[in-house]
């Protein structure tokens, strides 16, 4: 927009030309552009670890963890036999060996003690000592059968081993086994698929003799 203006002068007149800027026309530069620019940070923002673990810009997407929570990462592993055997009777019976533990006796021969405890279906086991059969074929019945084992001085591996699964299947044997004193070492059950075995280390150490 321009505006032209005439004036007497007592020289020669000349043209004054005076120019307004439109207010509504865009400008290339910001109004705020020479100004410095600031950066807004919290005051937990700091280098103080105290104080920025409460900040909202540094919150994750994980959720909290209440302090009520007991849980934990870690498992006893007492908590995990216990799971496996008890995971063999859900189960169709175990696919693989079961591991029932090393016992410790002062006596050189040892009693196992078997027997079907679900309904009896011809289910057959057999007795191994350090990987030699020492009882073939064992038929389980409601009843328990006996049989005596020679342990030699030291650690002994005992399998018994499940040679089929009867006509309901899997192989369901009671065990309990004994020292020659009468006490007890272990007594348990399982759930074994045919050609499948409960493992046992026997240790036999000679009792110290008292001194006269």
């Amino acid at each position: 927009m321009s505006v032209k203006i005439s004036a007497q002068l007592d020289k020669k007149q000349q043209p004054i030309r005076l120019e307004l800027k439109n207010p509504f026309e865009k400008s290339n530069e910001s109004p705020n552009s020479n100004l410095p620019s600031l950066e807004y940070k919290s005051m937990f923002d700091k280098g103080d670890g105290n104080l920025s673990k409460y900040s909202i810009l540094n919150k994750s997407d994980e959720p909290s963890k209440s302090i009520l929570d007991t849980s934990t990462d870690f498992k006893n592993p007492g908590d995990i036999i216990r799971d496996k055997l008890n995971g063999e009777i859900a189960k169709e019976g175990s696919w693989e060996d079961v591991f029932f533990g090393k016992f410790v006796v002062n006596t050189p021969i040892i009693k196992i003690m078997a027997r079907d405890f679900a309904d009896p279906d011809g289910d057959r086991v057999q007795i191994l000592l350090n990987s030699t059969i020492t009882v073939n074929n064992i038929t389980l019945g409601s009843s328990y059968k006996s049989y005596y084992i020679d342990l030699r001085e030291g650690e002994n591996l005992l399998d018994i081993l499940a040679l089929n699964q009867g006509t309901a299947g899997p192989n369901t044997a009671n065990f309990a086994i004994y020292d020659s004193n009468n006490n007890l070492i272990i007594n348990n059950d399982w759930n074994l698929k045919q050609g499948v075995a409960a493992k046992f280390v026997i240790e036999y150490r000679k009792p110290i003799e008292s001194s006269k």
